[in-house]
């Protein structure tokens, strides 16, 4: 009997009879997974669910620079470590890895062809290859545990591979504007974590009262190294975004943008790092100088605003304050003491090999064989057993001619160069000169802590210098010939 109304166009829906087929492919797929449960580690049964889901996504989202915009959210979540073998890697690294593999298989198995890079890329390709060549000269002359020689040669420049991937899909248009939004949005969830992190009242602050700083704790958010290497996100991205808050056209995206700007200031003040605190708020200022020079007043207005909310919280950033009018703080203050010492040594040891340098992958330990700071001077031999974290030098300048020798200064040399080539590209001719200063801003900031501290090697630290450096030869040198990839 029908319930369906006379004259009308309603049909009864057929019911669904799945061929046989389809039954063994059900059954089977069932099987199979109770298989997985029953007799297998749950991790196994994690990874092959997610396989499946994952095809299934990729199915339905077919554009792999979708894909490859969650890049700037595994970066800033990706801080748990991996232990495998030999290797000592993390999920940021990882996620450059497969990020990196999925364009190279679009690109091969599509037979589309690579963009002309421009001139910088090839010479960071050069600086890597004069890197490599340090690397071979460590192997040769020293007596080093290999694993751990071709590990730490290859810390900074890792995540270098992100250069081709972003000038060639992400160099122009709408996906370097999206790009932008997705830094801008990981800037702020950072920052809102790190704010949490600070009145949460469970950071570690034992080290800073033993160097005389009664402080509540130093935020790092979800970057691993600390609050230094967090300090390194944010003289990056701090600049960016406040330029980039000039590039959107939305509100709510300037809006974003601004709350990440001001809260990432606000972060770097709560890491209690003076060299972050100098360069971002520098940087910060220099690039409103640039953008407003002829309303001068805003950028001085700007200052005013954050000068008096910083004195009327004296007490809360005493650390950072020493640098203005305690000067007795400051030459006593245990943490320059150590550096003192330890470049003196390391200076020394660079005389003593200028040319292979005391090799990479050597195992640090502390002169006197004492952690306390006024013997920290570290110093390396050779090592024989897997080293899990690197670490002793806090200054890059001084690090790669001190374990690499001639061909690793022959490498940092060449990177200065390629960053200082893009620098006068982008003035001379670059697309968007407002928004390439920022950039600019975030790495010279970048740049100058690097003096003082030695935060690339961190994974996602190193990271996010790649792909702001990426951004910059983007604009600077503008992908005009890929307007199918670069939109």
């Amino acid at each position: 009997m029908s319930f369906a109304p006379e004259n009308s166009n309603y049909r009864e829906l057929e019911a669904y009879k799945p061929s046989r087929k389809t039954w063994i492919l059900v059954v089977g797929l069932a099987l199979v997974y109770f298989w997985l449960f029953l007799f297998n580690p749950r991790p196994i049964l994690v990874v092959s669910v997610a396989v499946l889901l994952f095809f299934v996504a990729v199915y339905h989202v077919s554009d792999p620079r979708n894909w490859l915009l969650l890049l700037p959210v595994v970066i800033t979540l990706g801080n748990s470590v991996i232990d495998y073998g030999p290797f000592y890697t993390s999920a940021a690294t990882i996620a450059v890895l497969l990020f990196t593999a999925l364009y190279l298989i679009v690109k091969v198995a599509g037979f589309r062809k690579f963009p002309r890079f421009p001139v910088p890329v090839y010479i960071v390709l050069a600086a890597y290859l004069a890197q490599l060549a340090s690397m071979f000269a460590s192997l040769h002359n020293h007596e080093n545990l290999i694993g751990n020689t071709l590990r730490e040669a290859h810390k900074h420049f890792f995540s270098a591979i992100l250069i081709f991937v972003i000038y060639d899909w992400f160099g122009r248009g709408e996906w370097f504007t999206k790009m932008l939004k997705l830094l801008a949005l990981m800037l702020l969830v950072m920052s809102i974590y790190g704010i949490y992190q600070y009145n949460a009242g469970n950071l570690d602050s034992f080290g800073e009262k033993a160097s005389g700083f009664d402080l509540a704790g130093r935020v790092y958010s979800f970057i691993s190294g600390g609050p230094n290497s967090y300090s390194g996100v944010l003289e990056l991205l701090v600049p960016t975004v406040l330029a980039s808050m000039f590039v959107f056209k939305r509100w709510i995206w300037k809006g974003v943008a601004l709350a990440a700007t001001l809260l990432g200031v606000q972060n770097v003040m709560y890491t209690f790092s003076r060299g972050g605190f100098l360069t971002v708020t520098t940087a910060c200022f220099i690039y409103l100088v640039y953008r407003y020079r002829k309303k001068i007043w805003v950028p001085v207005l700007a200052l005013a605003i954050f000068t008096g909310v910083l004195f009327s919280n004296a007490d809360e950033f005493k650390r950072q304050l020493t640098v203005f009018g305690d000067t007795r703080s400051l030459m006593m203050d245990t943490s320059l003491l150590h550096r003192y010492t330890s470049y003196n040594g390391f200076a020394s040891r660079i005389a003593d090999s200028p040319t292979n340098g005391v090799g990479w992958g050597s195992e640090e330990f502390f002169h006197s064989r004492s952690s306390l700071y006024s013997f920290w001077e570290v110093r390396h031999e050779a090592s024989i057993e897997k080293i899990n974290r690197f670490g002793g030098l806090n200054s890059l300048f001084l690090e790669m001619p001190y374990k690499g020798g001639i061909f690793s200064s022959l490498a940092l040399l060449l990177l200065i160069f390629a960053v200082g080539l893009t620098v006068f590209k982008l003035l001379r001719s670059g697309s968007d000169k407002s928004l390439g200063m920022g950039l600019v801003c975030g790495l010279a900031a970048f740049g100058v802590h690097q003096a003082f501290d030695n935060l690339i090697p961190w994974p996602q630290t190193g990271a996010f210098f790649w792909l702001i450096l990426a951004l910059l030869i983007s604009i600077a040198y503008p992908c005009c010939d890929k307007e199918v990839d670069s939109l």
